[in-house]
């Protein structure tokens, strides 16, 4: 049987992740003034996304972390 390590990357978003992280993306561009849907928001949700599945779960920090982006 073959053996592959689950890396957090690869576990799925429930919708309490979901919507944490939207939370979070909401804040971040209130903050900023930045429209949801442009490339700027995207660019920060992904990076949202990425520190979460890095282990990353408070929304404070990831809003910190997702302003400092900018």
């Amino acid at each position: 049987m073959l053996k592959s390590p689950i890396f957090p990357r690869d576990l799925p978003l429930f919708s309490e992740d979901l919507n944490l992280l939207s939370g979070v993306l909401d804040d971040v561009c209130e903050n900023r003034g930045i429209s949801r849907n442009t490339a700027e928001a995207e660019h920060i949700g992904a990076l949202i996304i990425q520190l979460y599945r890095q282990g990353v779960k408070d929304p404070a920090k990831l809003a910190a972390l997702g302003k400092a982006y900018l």
